[in-house]
């Protein structure tokens, strides 16, 4: 296992934040539908120990520059992370669990909204998503920081927020999250399920 900085290590179980959050996990089933007649996957492991989870929607309708508007992207990019770590649980199940999640690597956020520079505040709305992970994983913006500082940055990413997009099911935004766990644990899920689930 790799040696990860100390400010990526965390010194808390992810299920209490989780709980805290108020993020109801629900059932496998409903998280990761059988894969019969579905498209895509819902997630994808990798040997190398990276997780790609497949766009989610969140709220409905455009987004515009309108402050209330914004609020309730935000809003809907909240939903869209609480139904990643729901998914990114129980694709981990019953080999791993969100504590084996060493660390996020990148969030790419597509915003509904009207093209050609009309639309302007794309990271206020994928803001709503990316504190998500801060709060469960530990970042600057979570809940548990203090002065930008938690016990923990493994929820910190680098991202993307672009809009100008008309989204499937016309959702307010589609983001997409990539994890860092351990090769060996990938390795394993991979061999004994598959890399998607």
């Amino acid at each position: 296992m790799a040696e990860l900085n100390a400010k990526w290590q965390r010194d808390f179980d992810v299920y209490d934040r989780v709980k805290k959050l108020g993020i109801d996990l629900g059932t496998k089933e409903a998280a990761i539908p059988d894969p019969a007649g579905r498209r895509i996957a819902m997630v994808t492991f990798t040997p190398a120990g990276l997780v790609f989870t497949s766009g989610t929607g969140g709220g409905a309708g455009p987004v515009t520059n309108d402050d209330d508007d914004v609020k309730a992207g935000f809003e809907a990019g909240t939903e869209a992370g609480f139904n990643h770590i729901r998914s990114l649980h129980w694709s981990l199940d019953p080999y791993g669990t969100l504590n084996d999640v060493w660390y996020c690597v990148k969030c790419i956020g597509m915003v509904n909204s009207a093209g050609g520079g009309a639309f302007s505040k794309s990271p206020g709305v994928v803001d709503g998503y990316t504190k998500v992970f801060h709060d469960v994983f530990g970042g600057p913006l979570s809940d548990w920081a203090e002065d930008g500082v938690d016990s923990s940055f493994s929820g910190w990413h680098a991202r993307s927020a672009v809009a100008g997009f008309d989204l499937p099911g016309h959702c307010k935004i589609e983001p997409e999250m990539i994890f860092q766990i351990d090769p060996d644990l990938a390795l394993k899920i991979i061999r004994e399920r598959g890399p998607q689930a």
